[in-house]
Parts: C-alpha cells; sequence; structure tokens
C-alpha cells in the first residue's frame, strides 16, 4: 500500500481539498501503513568475488563496514569517491642469469621455462616440474658414445662380442686374439706349426761345442735378423 496524501486544496477554506475527518482518515491509514513496514529486513552482503568482504554486521538501524588497514609497504589514499592502495615495497625486477647471457625482467614480466632435448616442463598447482625423457642407462641409449677416458676401475667388462681398437695395450692378454699386433696378424703364428723335433750335435772342438750351445737370435717375425745357418740335414 502506498502513502496517501491529504488534497490541502489550492487556497485555505477554498473547499476544494479533504474535509477535516477525511484528512485524519488518510493519517491513520498512513501512520499504519509505516508500522506495517519492517525495516529491520533492511541489510547488506558482500558479493563473492574470492577476496574479503567489508561489511561486518548490522545493528539497528547502523550497517557497520570493516576498515580498511595499512600493511607493511601498503599506503592507503582515500578521495571523496574511491580508495587507493599504493604498494611501496615488493619486487620491482627480477635478474635472471644463464650460461651465455643475462636479462633484466621487470616486475610485471613473464618468466617462461623452456626444455631441451629430452627435458621437458610442467606447472601443476603452481609448482614447476622437469622431467626427463631420454636414456638413463647405456641399455637405453642406441648409439652410446665417450666423451673423456672410460676408467672401469678394476673391473672387467663382460660378454664383448666384437672390439674395435687402434691401439691395445696390456701386460697379458689371456683368451683367444683376433686382428694385428705390432703389424702381425697372429692367427699366421698359428697356422705355421714348426716341429723340427731333436737335433742331435757331435762336437770335436771347442769352436763347434761353442756353436751347438750358444742360442742364436734370429730377430722377430716382423723384424728377422739377417742371418744364415746351416745345420746339414734332418736325418
Amino acid at each position: 500500500m502506498a502513502i496517501n496524501l491529504i488534497n490541502v486544496g489550492n487556497v485555505a477554506n477554498d473547499g476544494t481539498g479533504d474535509d477535516l475527518r477525511e484528512a485524519m482518515i488518510k493519517i491513520n491509514q498512513n501512520f499504519e501503513e509505516l508500522d506495517l513496514r519492517d525495516d529491520e529486513q533492511t541489510t547488506a552482503s558482500n558479493l563473492d568475488f574470492g577476496g574479503q568482504g567489508l561489511f561486518a554486521q548490522k545493528i539497528n538501524y547502523d550497517l557497520q563496514f570493516k576498515s580498511l588497514k595499512a600493511g607493511t609497504d601498503i599506503t592507503l589514499e582515500a578521495s571523496p569517491t574511491a580508495i587507493t592502495i599504493n604498494a611501496n615495497g615488493g619486487t620491482k625486477s627480477v635478474s635472471l642469469t644463464s650460461d651465455v647471457n643475462f636479462s633484466e625482467l621487470s616486475e610485471d614480466a613473464n618468466i617462461k621455462i623452456y626444455g631441451g632435448n629430452n627435458i621437458g616442463t610442467t606447472l601443476i598447482d603452481g609448482a614447476l616440474y622437469v622431467t626427463y625423457t631420454g636414456p638413463t642407462t647405456l641399455a637405453d641409449d642406441p648409439t652410446p658414445e665417450l666423451s673423456a677416458n672410460l676408467d672401469a676401475n678394476d673391473y672387467n667388462i663382460q660378454n664383448v662380442a666384437v672390439l674395435e681398437a687402434t691401439e691395445i695395450r696390456s701386460p697379458e692378454i689371456i683368451g683367444d686374439l683376433t686382428g694385428l699386433v705390432n703389424g702381425i696378424d697372429v692367427r699366421d703364428i698359428n697356422v705355421a706349426e714348426l716341429d723340427f723335433g731333436r737335433i742331435n750335435y757331435n762336437v770335436s772342438t771347442t769352436l763347434e761345442f761353442f756353436m751347438a750351445t750358444v742360442d742364436l737370435d734370429y730377430g722377430s717375425f716382423g723384424t728377422p735378423a739377417n742371418a744364415i745357418s746351416d745345420f746339414g740335414t734332418f736325418v
């Protein structure tokens, strides 16, 4: 129900307005209307935008709101229509340094982190995860290579199928060996089976005894000595 206005006429006592009784009836009706209105339903609320609300409570006709207080490195600047929040501290810039260059980023710059060969990066719930997808063992790498000398630390290298090398150094080689040793194919030595049997000699002079008992050095297979020996015929 709306408020009833009393007709007071155009001028005083011109007979065009409400009479006294009619005017008092409207006054009573207006009081009843105001009495029926529940102004306690008036309230305030915070809109849910994920922040902190300003409305605190309502006591009778008093709507009470929280006060804004400046924290560390924060200042508040009030005007007739707004409150400005200024941040005086915080990070102004970020320095990034890599192996090859350097960059100075402003406070509103975005830091981007990318992976490389077999390296991936993922952000999950604000955390940065770096993953490696390449081989982790020699067995996983189809073409493994060394960039420096390999120290076996006195351990054996087993189950070698073919060993290719430009030079092999060892005080002793145990087992089958195929290839060139100082330029000589050791398999040829195995083929040349020489069996001269036993040499029986008869000596009658000191010179013959010396020649028969002193070892002769014919050099090596690679560099034989230029020596000729004639022991006669084999019987």
